[in-house]
């Protein structure tokens, strides 16, 4: 987004104080955009976006001169955040002026000058990027201070395309984008999440697009990736007879020259390939074997500089380290399928659903993975992320980076989505799959005595496949015993209360080919709430599927999970001598299409058995359904809170 962008929020930065030795200079355009009368907004709005000027001078391929200018006034302290200003810069990108300047609620005027900021590195979480930011704090960031920036920066774009995103997390008064394209170049505008509008045209080969009163993203709960929200523009430019970066096509095409030659194998991946598929000659048995030597032999480390953010090591130097990012192991994994007459194709996607629109070609992909062709049609029956492109040919979708997630599935946050196929002949557009609730299982069982004092004791089961087994063996293979115990406890204190946790069994963690098996010991006083003669039972015993929607205005975006999912829960509960059941709630059962939900209570000889099944086939809900929703939750919620009434016989 333009602002997480160009103007960092949420940093602690060296404190700037105005100076009053020297005039202070606020340009005219600061002083015009702060003089202007703020409309009517909601109360708990924080601040307010006045201005947002950009212009983009195209000065040949791939490269641009940015003129950047923003003023934002603060409404309440929960906008001082404003006042956290910077600039990123890549490789080959130069900062030419930077500026930024305070005007208080009395008219005070203070100053930022570019001396004033500081550099740092932003991504922490890769072993090394290239990209840089110069920040700084801006003097008095308090309710009724405006604040502005004005910078200017030579840029570098690998792809001929750069982004306007409209909105915020605040209103937007008035945002504009200029274009200066070179004599005989063009642009394709591609808008997404708002209707297209026609720019203004400025001058020779110079466009104008400009919105006003942009209403801000708004925090929900669940609700879908902030830039899968925003309105936004995707500028491509292009020169006379450079390849076309507006269409799918072009991208892939681009995407095609840039890997060339990356996946040619070395005569030391031929000779691994042949350890590693000696006595196998099935396509799975080849596939499974080298997907697990990347796996468990080729760390995830990310080296981006330069254009290495885009293009891939070569597959000899990823297999000679044994290290490498998302496109390094795509790479690999390709070249070493290729020695035993696999092809596959890159795949570019983002991990965050509802981002990538494919009515609006953009390089907005954040991740690399593979689709492997199959051979033969019927091989499609044995896997479950499977596309067929427009070729015909189909293809299983796996990403080599994932550690968890075994051959022939997607995790979820891949599903539903859409990603680029990587081509010979270009770029296509496709839908990745959603997995059925069956590829996503948790199955709770439950076996527990009850005592007369309300103490229940007893062992809980559970099996996980899919996305259950991944976030758990995600964590418990890096983490040490105590860490392990701190988990359960963790799990078993959002449903009991005073437990003690006896003993803990973990079984198939590292096999991910296998279900996981967790089996938990424990102990839990008063869980049964003895009222003189009478004792309350909750009989769902473990595990919150319900959740709190808020009822006080409608819903604007849609509620997202994770994944879909089927789960399952038995409990039996050992009644305490002497008590007998007195009164039992009524099942539960209500299917809304895009989920269902059963539940029943059961009483045989001395025990009684509570068993459930919740199932979700869809992983976004549209506003319009919230009424179904909302009824739904309802529904488990009461199911999850109701007791059963045991009375203490004569």
């Amino acid at each position: 987004m333009r602002k997480a962008t160009k103007v960092l929020v949420g940093w602690c930065f060296l404190l700037l104080l105005g100076s009053t030795l020297g005039a202070v200079s606020v340009p005219d355009w600061v002083h015009q955009a702060a003089s202007q009368t703020i409309p009517s907004y909601p109360p708990d709005t924080n601040a307010v976006v006045l201005l947002v000027d950009e212009i983009d001078t195209v000065t040949g391929s791939g490269e641009y001169v940015e003129h950047y200018r923003r003023v934002v006034k603060i409404l309440r302290p929960d906008g001082r955040n404003e006042g956290d200003l910077g600039v990123y810069l890549g490789q080959k990108e130069k900062l030419l002026s930077l500026h930024a300047w305070s005007i208080d609620k009395t008219g005070r005027e203070f100053e930022v000058k570019e001396k004033d900021f500081v550099d740092s590195t932003p991504y922490t979480g890769e072993f090394y990027s290239d990209i840089h930011r110069r920040s700084a704090k801006a003097p008095v960031p308090e309710p009724g201070s405006v604040i502005a920036i004005e910078y200017e920066a030579r840029r570098n774009s690998w792809f001929n395309q750069f982004h306007w995103f409209l909105q915020e997390d605040i209103p937007v008064r008035e945002t504009t984008l200029t274009v200066q394209l070179p004599s005989g170049w063009e642009y394709k505008d591609s808008w997404a999440g708002t209707p297209a509008v026609k720019p203004i045209a400025a001058g020779e080969n110079r466009w104008q697009w400009t919105q006003r009163e942009l209403a801000p993203i708004e925090e929900e709960p669940r609700s879908p990736a902030f830039l899968a929200l925003s309105a936004r523009v995707t500028i491509s430019f292009l020169p006379p007879g450079a390849i076309n970066a507006a269409s799918w096509e072009g991208m892939g095409r681009w995407e095609t020259e840039l890997v060339a030659g990356r996946r040619t194998p070395t005569p030391e991946i031929a000779e691994k390939v042949r350890q590693l598929t000696a006595g196998t000659t099935d396509f799975d048995g080849k596939l499974r074997a080298l997907a697990a030597f990347m796996r468990t032999e080729i760390r995830y480390v990310a080296i981006e500089i330069g254009i290495g953010g885009w293009q891939p090591h070569r597959a000899g130097d990823v297999f000679h380290f044994r290290y490498g990012d998302c496109k390094d192991k795509a790479t690999l994994l390709s070249s070493m399928l290729q020695e035993t007459g696999i092809h596959s194709n890159y795949v570019v996607v983002h991990t965050e659903r509802g981002i990538v629109d494919p009515a609006t070609p953009s390089r907005l992909f954040n991740h690399v993975i593979l689709a492997v062709e199959l051979p033969d049609a019927t091989l499609a029956r044995n896997y479950r992320s499977v596309i067929t492109a427009k070729s015909g040919k189909q293809y299983l979708i796996y990403d080599p980076t994932d550690t968890y997630t075994p051959v022939g599935t997607l995790r979820s946050e891949l599903q539903d989505s859409y990603a680029l196929l990587v081509t010979d002949s270009g770029g296509e557009i496709f839908h990745t799959p959603l997995l059925p609730p069956e590829t996503n299982l948790l199955t709770r069982t439950g076996h527990f005595a009850l005592a007369v004092d309300g103490t229940l004791t007893g062992e809980l089961h559970e099996t996980l496949s899919g996305e259950h087994a991944n976030w758990q063996r995600a964590y418990l293979l890096h983490a040490n015993e105590k860490q392990r115990t701190e988990q359960f406890e963790h799990t078993l204190g959002r449903s009991l209360k005073g437990f003690t946790l006896e003993s803990t069994q973990i079984e198939q963690l590292d096999n991910i080919q296998k279900d996981l098996q967790l089996n938990l010991k424990f102990s839990a006083p008063d869980y049964g709430q003895v009222r003189g003669p009478l004792m309350l039972v909750r009989p769902r015993v473990m595990g919150e599927k319900s959740f709190d929607l808020d009822h006080r205005k409608p819903r604007k975006y849609p509620v997202v999970f994770d994944g879909t999912s089927k789960e399952t829960d038995v409990y039996e509960i050992e009644l305490p001598p002497g008590y007998a059941v007195d009164d039992i709630p009524g099942p539960t059962t209500i299917d809304v299409g895009f989920a269902s939900y059963q539940s029943k209570i059961e009483v045989s000889g001395s025990k009684l058995r509570y068993s459930r099944e919740y199932t979700r086939r869809d992983v976004q809900i549209g506003p319009e359904r919230m009424a179904d929703l909302r009824k739904f939750e309802g529904a488990i919620g009461a199911d999850e809170m109701a007791a059963v009434v045991l009375k203490k016989l004569p």
